[in-house]
């Protein structure tokens, strides 16, 4: 736990504080070891995401407004508003970035129904616009607040958005400098991408993780210059390759299940997993969103002989297993980060928008995604695995001398980003 400086300055991190996504954790971590060590004279505070009494303002009250953008702001200084004048006692800094295995997520849609419709009338009873505000009073009195979406404006996330957006603006209405970080610019809606390009206007620092997130800003009508760089979760430490093939296994994969079901794409990738075991692979199921994936897994493990690892694992554990494996195929973007930030040697598959193909792509690898569903995607998944165990050491040495250059300049890149605001120096506005 990072201590609390008494009387001190601090910076307001937005991110996912407790989660069962190992890569949600290892970025949030990375975020605030990259933050702390940025501002040596700050205290870092992070601070939940998406907090539940923010997910009652759906997109569709904006987009039924006649001028969507002043129906935005107007909730914003609402919100703002009703803050105490009188600054309380801030409470302890608690730093820490917690994996709970014991977390599930809904992914059966009438289920979801049912806990947006329970959220909506806890927060209407006021059980969580308390707490929303006590938290929204840790905003002033920071000198910066930086919110990391990890990605999550997916084409289908547009009320999870509308949240981001509100916790920016309303640090933006309070007068505090505001960072939006780390951010997929996925989203289709035309409502949700008016509000984003008005908030993300005004941030004084803005960062995609993608030149095609960057295309979709500039083409929503974004106005500044973002950073382009990939996702942070790649300035977690590396962890030593695992050089003894001995003690290393044949293969993961980490596949979102829940993007094969809605593209039916189960039956191809069933298919594959066939070719796969028949080939002598030995491929057994990981995940770093483990409760999306598994209840899609039954098929899977029913008469094919796999087993599934690492669901109770937290990112360093998780990291370390998958450095366990020859090759890592895997849809997910943060295991494939993960897995090469452990030595294994990635496959990487889109079955996405552009999520996987723009962090690659980024990061400087020649091997881009193979697109799941596209023309001969099997047959290219068995000849690139086919390649790397041909000669694992020279694929190895090729995927880290790129992870290690595009490492040292998200790091070098970012530091220059954070050190321009100039964040607690003498003449610069909070």
């Amino acid at each position: 736990m990072l201590p609390t400086r008494p009387g001190g300055r601090e910076i307001i991190l937005v991110t996912k504080t407790l989660t069962q996504n190992q890569g949600n954790q290892a970025l949030s971590i990375a975020w605030r070891d990259f933050l702390a060590a940025s501002y040596p004279g700050h205290a870092v505070r992070p601070v939940e995401r998406a907090p539940a009494y923010l997910k009652r303002y759906r997109v569709s009250r904006f987009a039924a407004a006649s001028d969507p953008v002043a129906a935005f702001d107007k909730v914003a200084r609402q919100l703002v508003a009703q803050l105490p004048q009188v600054a309380k006692a801030r409470p302890p800094i608690d730093a820490e970035i917690r994996h709970d295995d014991r977390i599930r997520q809904v992914v059966r849609f009438r289920k979801l129904r049912r806990l947006l419709s329970l959220r909506s009338r806890l927060a209407g009873l006021g059980l969580a616009k308390r707490t929303y505000l006590q938290r929204l009073a840790l905003f002033p009195g920071s000198d910066l607040v930086v919110v990391n979406p990890a990605g999550e404006f997916q084409s289908d996330a547009t009320d999870t958005a509308i949240a981001y957006l509100l916790d920016v603006r309303c640090a933006q209405l309070l007068g505090i400098p505001t960072a939006m970080v780390n951010l997929s610019f996925e989203v289709a809606d035309a409502t949700v991408r008016r509000l984003a390009v008005h908030v993300l206007d005004q941030c004084a620092l803005l960062e995609l993780r993608d030149s095609e997130s960057g295309a979709e800003y500039a083409a929503a009508g974004g106005k500044c210059q973002p950073l382009l760089l990939p996702d942070g979760a790649l300035l977690t430490p590396p962890l030593p390759p695992e050089n003894d093939p001995a003690k290393r296994a044949p293969m993961a994969l980490a596949i979102n299940a829940l993007q094969l079901h809605q593209a039916g794409l189960e039956g191809d990738w069933l298919a594959l997993i066939d070719r796969l075991l028949e080939a002598g692979h030995r491929p057994v199921l990981t995940s770093n969103e483990w409760s999306t994936d598994e209840p899609f897994w039954g098929p899977l493990l029913s008469g094919r002989k796999l087993t599934a690892v690492g669901q109770r694992a937290d990112y360093r554990a998780y990291m370390a297993l998958l450095g366990g494996f020859d090759v890592v195929v895997s849809s997910r973007l943060h295991t494939c980060v993960l897995a090469i930030l452990a030595g294994s040697v990635v496959v990487p598959v889109e079955s996405g928008t552009f999520k996987l193909t723009g962090f690659f792509r980024q990061a400087g690898f020649g091997n881009l995604p193979i697109r799941l569903g596209s023309d001969g995607w099997q047959d290219a998944v068995v000849a690139r695995i086919t390649e790397i165990r041909a000669d694992r050491a020279r694929a190895l040495a090729e995927q880290t001398r790129i992870r290690d250059a595009a490492r040292q300049h998200l790091q070098t890149s970012l530091q220059a980003a954070f050190a321009a605001l100039r964040i607690g120096q003498p003449g610069v506005p909070k």
